[in-house]
């Protein structure tokens, strides 16, 4: 009988491996398990530079002599368990995780080298940390961290910089935590519904606010309630930065966005002798509209001047807009001022993609308008005033009318002598004629869009258009201060259930900004120095003006090996190794701050 099925192929039995072969793989075999043994600990360069920039601040003893604590109560310092939740937001992404678990993230590293003491990851717990919060909220935590920012240009030897920049962004809170919205203790912070700036409207906040100087070092931070408006932010942060300062104040400039122009906050700034210079873009709505009323002068006196391209570092490849410029002085609340407006040549493109999209949604609208059949003309004449509603500041327009369609059919039955009269139907519907641009509504679009109004109260033979213009530029700094900010994701998941403990560890998180600016600084004014930039980028691009992120992803490239009281550098690629004494002259890195 034969089978059907396929006949099946049964593998050769090959036998044992040969010797040479077992020998390789038992070699091999060594090898991990010695790895797996291996008891030498590695820390990353990028953690210990900035460790030791904490160190050279002197941060530690400063937690220390801070806050409320007893030494023999205490398995770690306040300051210890400070710092590592500063260099927490250093440690490579892939090894980022939550602080209930940071002994794992510490895991393989020499603390020692970062925190001065030796210390086995595995002791740290997040009821460590959670009484160091505690303690440095209780201690003042925002007043601690201004004391420190405010020594960072001195003892680095840095040049003293006037310009100041200020601005707040929101937090939103995941979790459950303790209700804080009818708190009525004046030091506590409230976890409250707000104007999110992370599109959450769902979820409540909290609000921060930094004021940095003019090369992005932080000087002054708050943690402030989820509802904090930024009008009142820029009025507590005026009053704080007077106590600060003192009469030093009013060489400095103060420059914040639309929200900083009120009364009360003009008054603030005018009610001394001599009085804090600021910048800041017009509001429309401010000053019974000054900023429409200079608009529509300006645009009528045509008087412009070109100023050029206006970047402190222009790229040079022809991706910058140029400026035109004009200048008007006014009296506001009865305080002298200069209103210069700009007008920018990059912004015609963004106004006909507009133009288009709207046409669009227009047309789309108009036909659907159209092609409905109305039983009566009061419900055509509804839809059509309804349409002309909706409309109304539309960049197009369109003559409509009401028209009636009689239709007539025979009645139905049989036909008779004499016929019956046909019966009529009549029908409504909106008719259109063509759709026209209304060029007064887009020309008025095509100045708002190509133009924006700067406000000063210093006169312009202090300082000129152009030079206003870079200052403002430089709010960017603290944009990208907040998006430092929001890297690390400790914030968001730890200890939601006490205000405290958030505002106290978003004020080490703003230490880490801190620390990011400084690296950023420190390694570009010393690029600067260079007869040539270095070439340390990717693929051996030269380094002109690096970001933060960028030092710190060379130095990931390296990492400190120690073997008892042996420490070595590592080099993650052995073409790197020639460059390390460079890299480390560019971070202004000092072994003996270890």
């Amino acid at each position: 009988m034969t089978s059907s099925k396929h006949p099946v192929t049964r593998k050769k039995f090959r036998g044992p491996a040969s010797p040479r072969k077992m020998n390789t793989l038992r070699h091999q075999l060594e090898q991990i398990v010695k790895s797996a043994e291996d008891t030498a600990l590695r820390t990353p360069a990028s953690l210990i530079v900035i460790a030791t920039y904490l160190n050279r601040l002197n941060f530690i003893d400063s937690v220390n002599q801070k806050v409320r604590w007893d030494p023999t109560q205490w398995k770690f310092s306040p300051g210890i368990l400070a710092q590592l939740l500063v260099l927490a937001a250093f440690i490579p992404a892939n090894k980022k995780t939550a602080l209930s678990r940071i002994h794992l993230a510490y895991a393989g590293m020499d603390l020692e080298l970062l925190v001065g003491e030796p210390i086995d990851p595995a002791g740290l717990s997040d009821e460590l940390f959670a009484a160091m919060l505690d303690r440095l909220w209780e201690a003042g935590c925002e007043f601690f961290f201004s004391s420190i920012a405010l020594t960072v240009r001195t003892i680095f030897a840095l040049p003293p910089d006037y310009t100041l920049h200020s601005d707040t962004t929101s937090h939103v809170m995941y979790g459950d935590y303790e209700s804080t919205e009818t708190t009525t203790e004046p030091f506590r912070i409230r976890i409250i519904y707000g104007l999110s700036k992370d599109k959450r409207k769902d979820l409540k906040q909290i609000m921060t606010g930094m004021v940095t100087d003019g090369d992005g070092l932080i000087r002054v931070c708050h943690v402030l309630d989820g509802n904090t408006a930024d009008c009142e932010y820029n009025h507590m942060m005026l009053k704080t930065l007077q106590e600060v300062y003192g009469d030093e104040f009013h060489r400095y400039f103060y420059i914040a966005d639309s929200k900083l122009l009120t009364k009360k906050n003009l008054t603030v700034i005018s009610d001394t002798a001599k009085p804090v210079k600021i910048i800041s873009r017009i509001p429309e709505n401010f000053n019974n509209k000054l900023a429409g009323r200079i608009r529509k002068l300006a645009y009528e006196d045509q008087d412009w001047r070109h100023l050029g391209i206006c970047c402190e570092y222009p790229a040079g490849n022809g991706a910058e807009p140029e400026y035109w410029v004009q200048t008007y002085q006014r009296e506001v609340f009865d305080i002298p001022v200069w209103a210069h407006i700009y007008k920018s040549g990059d912004t015609e493109r963004k106004l006909q993609e507009k133009l288009k999209k709207e046409r669009a949604v227009f047309e789309l609208e108009l036909k659907e308008l159209t092609g409905k059949q109305f039983a009566c003309e009061p419900d055509a004449r509804t839809e059509l005033k309804a349409f002309r509603n909706s409309h109304k500041k539309s960049f197009f327009d369109v003559n409509l009318s009401c028209t009636a369609t009689v239709t007539e059919k025979s009645p139905v039955g049989r036909p008779s002598d004499p016929p019956k009269p046909k019966i009529q139907t009549v029908t409504w519907a909106v008719s259109a004629e063509e759709i026209l641009p209304d060029e007064v509504l887009i020309e008025k679009q095509r100045q708002k869009d190509e133009s924006f109004i700067l406000l000063t109260n210093v006169d312009t033979a202090t300082i000129d258009s152009r030079d206003v213009l870079l200052k403002y530029k430089g709010q960017q700094k603290v944009e990208h201060n907040f998006s430092v900010l929001k890297e690390p994701l400790l914030a968001s998941t730890l200890f939601l259930e006490k205000p405290e403990r958030i505002e106290a560890m978003m004020t080490l998180l703003y230490f880490s900004v801190l620390m990011h600016g400084l690296l950023q600084l420190i390694s570009r004014s010393r690029i600067a120095d260079c007869e040539d930039p270095p070439r340390l980028g990717p693929e051996n691009r030269p380094l002109v003006r690096p970001k933060s992120d960028t030092m710190l992803n060379i130095l990931a490239l390296f990492e400190f090996v120690s073997n008892g009281d042996a420490v070595s550098i590592r080099s993650k690629m052995p073409e790197r190794r020639a460059q390390l004494e460079q890299i480390l002259y560019l971070v202004d890195f000092d072994p003996a701050a270890l």
